[in-house]
């Protein structure tokens, strides 16, 4: 049903992070152009899984509107409205850009991703990382288990069975009367919390294939650095005479055009990366200023909190600044090994180099020109940008950060002005 994405070497199929599978249910993963009729039904089930959550939030927003004026209530429900809101526009963002993330994967299949057989450092390296996603992904995983199953636990041992009003997933107002038959509170019940799985699930999915593509990219740039390293040495040479010196400078030569040809795949896949992601990463990073700031206010105000819902809070939280972390610190990690090309391009021995019989030669001007405009290409950082209003670097998370506590000082308050 979904297409394998092929390395160049055709016979090894791309490995995808796990979470992917959850961009699959939800509707959001790319199809190949040859299944119609299968392309159909799974185009369909995604703009219901779009839809599910467009209502939710609709439910959530109704509910937002009533109760304005206290601001507790307000901010505990704009929590999980503002997060269906950024994961409904990725949702949506997902499905209008099918062809764009078909190309994106084709393009990281062929060029940029290393398969586990290579075996080596950098590939241990970029599986380690990768290790961060899985953290995420529980901490994001809890948080949707509690809100799906704290309310049952309230609905068997404080509200009871025989109640009128029955909890939800989330604070809700809704257009009929969920109460009136166990049938309608029961398939509510159950849209809301799927709404709810399928927002979640999509953040952490595709956080994690965003940190897979950037992982391997600066594997790239690592690979690229040690083949940089390594173009004036280990040249075999069995003549002697000047012909040592022309075929040492015909090798570096050739070395030289795979490097620049490899530098500027590397470029040309990040460009189409930030190009597809950055919308994605403005909403992402604007509401998480707001989410963190809540759901901190939450915390701090709760003191009648049923326990249950101050832990929900604290994973909140916890899920929320790490997720922001780790998106900014790959961002800022494919900063560094961008720039770093420069220091590595004028530290490889281009003054001249040493061979066979301790011959020394002087560099070719055909090298070094191609050394000069590959340095100043390097000098131009590769970077994620949220939609050109700020990259994704560890000085966006701390200005994030800053932000979050800057709303929540005014919020703060603005409550206890309220309370006195």
């Amino acid at each position: 049903m979904f297409y394998k994405y092929r390395h160049r070497d055709s016979h090894i199929s791309l490995r995808l992070p796990i979470q992917c599978t959850w961009l699959k249910l939800n509707g959001s993963w790319p199809l190949p152009l040859n299944s119609p009729i299968f392309g159909i039904a799974y185009t369909t089930w995604a703009w219901y899984v779009i839809a599910s959550v467009g209502v939710t939030i609709c439910y959530q927003s109704a509910f937002l509107f009533k109760n304005l004026s206290d601001i507790i209530i307000t901010t505990e429900n704009c929590c999980t409205t503002f997060m269906g809101v950024l994961n409904f526009v990725r949702l949506l963002h997902l499905r209008l850009n099918q062809r764009k993330f078909r190309k994106l994967i084709e393009q990281f299949a062929l060029e940029i991703w290393m398969p586990d057989s290579l075996n080596n450092s950098i590939v241990a390296e970029c599986r380690k990382r990768m290790n961060t996603f899985y953290i995420m992904t529980g901490l994001l995983s809890c948080l949707i288990i509690m809100y799906c199953v704290l309310p049952l636990i309230e609905l068997f041992f404080t509200f009871g069975l025989d109640s009128h009003e029955k909890p939800f997933p989330y604070k809700m107002v809704f257009p009929y009367d969920p109460y009136s038959s166990w049938t309608r509170y029961v398939l509510t019940y159950v849209f809301t919390s799927y709404a709810g799985i399928c927002v979640v699930t999509t953040l952490f999915a595709e956080d994690s294939i965003f940190g897979f593509f950037i992982t391997y990219t600066c594997g790239q740039f690592r690979l690229l650095h040690d083949n940089i390293n390594k173009l004036f040495t280990d040249v075999k040479v069995l003549a002697g005479g000047d012909e040592i010196w022309d075929y040492a400078q015909r090798a570096q030569l050739e070395r030289l055009k795979q490097i620049i040809d490899k530098h500027n795949k590397i470029i040309r896949f990040a460009q189409r990366l930030e190009d597809f992601f950055n919308p994605i990463l403005l909403v992402n990073l604007m509401i998480s200023s707001i989410l963190i700031c809540m759901v901190g206010f939450q915390i701090i105000t709760g003191r009648n909190m049923f326990i249950g819902d101050y832990v929900k809070f604290i994973v909140y939280i916890s899920s929320a600044i790490s997720q922001l972390y780790v998106l900014c610190e790959n961002g800022d990690a494919l900063l560094k090994h961008s720039t770093l090309t420069a220091n590595v391009l004028y530290g490889c021995q281009w003054e001249g180099s040493v061979h066979c019989n301790h011959v020394y030669t002087v560099t070719s001007k055909q090298i070094q020109n191609h050394l000069r405009f590959m340095i100043l290409c390097s000098q131009q950082p590769v970077k994620i940008t949220a939609y050109k209003f700020s990259t994704l670097s560890l000085q966006s998370f701390t200005a994030i950060l800053s932000t979050s506590m800057s709303y929540f000082t005014l919020l703060r308050s603005l409550y206890y002005d309220n309370k006195k």
